[in-house]
């Protein structure tokens, strides 16, 4: 039996990959994408499958097989006589995904009560319907039973006619669904309150309210073979990487797996890399989505689950809230600047403790240090089993405020009040100090606004407590060492993780901190966005004494980025009101004041 080499397994998990898979991986620069793309022709004539009869009883035998009728109570099959034209038709839906409401007043009743009202020409029934009597938004022809399968899955009604191959599929959606609220893990004081739910086209409703342009693209894929999900890969058109589209698409479309139902699963099969540290973002605010495609990325969505993955991103998206673009400025750094001092002391205080108090104490002053002594006398145990218990404590705790009934939620707050801080004080179980050092670590870790890099921090700092009481400082400093080479080796959709500092970047809207927004000229470079700037020649018209009006149009860059797709409306219309000269200004007498 062959022994597998852990050290060499652990080293290549750790250390940053080089060669040939260095050269090989996707990049959003001059590397070409490995693999190939899914051939369109061959998903199409895949998902057409099986052609419609102009036999309606085979048809219907067809269908109830597929969906395992009689057993499945759920799947209606409602025959009827079409009035005018007389004909025979069936009405096919599934129960509770589908709104009554809508299958009786356009479907039903103007079949079978109104269609001797609304006459017309058209002499095949089929064709009459869809034009006459069927006084919905959304009616789609199809001759594939693979389609219509798809469609009563989604919660549509299928009508299909006597003597035809052609069935209607009414738009009926209207199964039972959370309504928009109120975001529940990204809360903030100022902006908006909006979170994304359940519901697919809910979703992608609330992102075009914000982004009201005709450039956001949302293309609707499927993906699981056994159960089919869809999923819809978001984009404005006109500033995101053709490349990075094209990379999304490929990775979408190429999963061989039996369901995915949710954003989590999508981001591990997706991802480029298998790590702790998450590469995509996932958030369920529409606001922070808008921001970040507005800024090149690409964002998709998963039918039934409330969390969007945005790509790609670096470590400083995950510690971004969305209410530093709401505050001004110099604000939005301090709370930053908080958020990195929490990053630190939560993966690092529990671990710095151990190894000072173990392996050297010479680094606190003697008074302290006396008292710490004095206060671990009592203490049977040793200092990392203290600590660890503790650690283990606290997680207990966390999880079970989170997973208790709400009517009973305040009590674990006392529970764990009383557990961890003055029983076990009382009881020479934990030292006065190692509570105190806890609780900092605790609510420190409470100020990280994304709950993936939060799970990851839980097991860093795990891994530094035991680095920590084995080696001291030096295991601490080994510990650091490998994890910053396992993240200069991570890349997000070809972007590196650690970029704009590794890479060294000129700093950006996406850099570490907050810029004025009236100096925030370009998007990020490392995106490769198509169009790179985000203001105009003069962002503040209004104190150079010029408005949009007179100025006619955004001053346009020495790389043609500005004025081109990503202008604004106004851009278009007005955008033929006098040459520039070669510096970009315009020659008018207007735009010359």
């Amino acid at each position: 039996m062959r022994v597998p080499n852990v050290w060499k397994a652990v080293k290549d998990l750790l250390s940053p990959a080089k060669g040939t898979p260095e050269r090989a991986r996707f990049s959003l620069g001059e590397r070409p994408i490995p693999g190939k793309m899914p051939a369109k022709a061959k998903e199409e004539g895949k998902k057409r499958g099986k052609e419609l009869s102009h036999d309606l009883d085979e048809n219907i035998r067809a269908l109830k097989k597929i969906f395992h009728v009689p057993e499945s109570s759920d799947i209606v099959f409602r025959e009827i006589l079409i009035a005018e034209p007389k004909a025979k038709a069936v009405v096919a839906y599934i129960e509770g995904l589908s709104d009554f409401d809508k299958i009786f007043k356009c479907v039903l009743q103007p079949l079978m009560l109104l269609s001797p009202l609304r006459k017309g020409d058209l002499k095949k029934p089929v064709d009459r319907l869809e034009s006459v009597l069927l006084p919905n938004g959304q009616v789609e022809r199809t001759e594939s039973l693979h389609k219509l399968v798809e469609s009563i899955l989604m919660g549509d009604t299928v009508v299909l006619v006597e003597r035809s191959s052609v069935a209607l599929v009414v738009e009926t959606k209207g199964w039972e669904h959370r309504q928009v609220g109120e975001a529940v893990s990204e809360r903030i004081v100022r902006g908006p309150q909006q979170g994304f739910v359940e519901v697919l086209r809910s979703n992608t409703a609330l992102l075009r309210s914000i982004v009201q342009t005709p450039d956001l693209v949302v293309e609707s894929l499927d993906i699981g073979v056994t159960a089919n999900n869809k999923c819809a890969l978001i984009y404005v058109s006109s500033i995101a990487s053709k490349k990075l589209v094209d990379e999304c698409r490929r990775r979408l479309l190429g999963l061989d797996v039996s369901e995915v139902f949710t954003s989590g699963e999508l981001e591990q099969l997706i991802e480029d890399s298998h790590s702790l540290l998450p590469t995509i973002l996932s958030t369920e605010r529409p606001d922070r989505v808008a921001v970040h495609l507005m800024q090149g990325m690409c964002a998709i969505m998963v039918a039934g689950d409330p969390f969007v993955l945005i790509v790609p991103v670096n470590l400083f998206a995950f510690l971004d809230s969305a209410e530093d673009r709401f505050v001004r400025w110099p604000y939005g750094n301090i709370l930053r600047i908080i958020r990195y001092v929490s990053f630190f002391l939560t993966i690092y205080l529990p671990g710095l403790y151990v190894a000072i108090v173990s392996y050297h104490p010479e680094m606190v002053p003697s008074a302290m240090m006396m008292a710490i002594a004095a206060s671990r006398e009592p203490i049977p145990f040793p200092l990392y089993i203290e600590v660890l218990v503790m650690f283990f404590g606290f997680e207990l705790i966390r999880e079970a405020g989170i997973r208790i009934p709400s009517p009973i939620g305040p009590t674990i707050g006392i529970v764990g009040a009383l557990l961890i801080g003055e029983a076990a004080v009382t009881a020479f179980i934990v030292s006065p100090i190692l509570v105190i050092i806890i609780a900092v670590t605790a609510v420190a870790s409470f100020t990280l606004p994304n709950l993936e890099i939060g799970m990851f921090i839980r097991v860093a700092t795990f891994l530094f407590i035991v680095a920590g009481a084995a080696l001291g400082f030096l295991g601490i400093a080994v510990l650091t060492y490998l994890m910053l080479c396992h993240a200069f080796s991570l890349n997000s959709f070809g972007v590196p993780f650690l970029t704009p500092l590794a890479p060294m970047r000129k700093p950006s809207y996406r850099g570490a901190f907050v810029t004025e927004p009236w100096k925030v000229e370009k998007r990020p470079p490392y995106i490769h966005p198509q169009n790179t700037w985000r203001l105009g020649r003069i962002a503040r018209l209004w104190d150079a004494g010029l408005t949009l009006e007179e100025d006619g149009t955004r001053g346009e860059r020495g790389d043609g980025g500005g004025g081109g797709q990503g202008g604004s409306p106004r851009e278009a219309v007005e955008g033929g009101k006098g040459p520039r000269d070669e510096n970009g200004s315009r020659s008018s007498e207007k735009s010359g004041r």
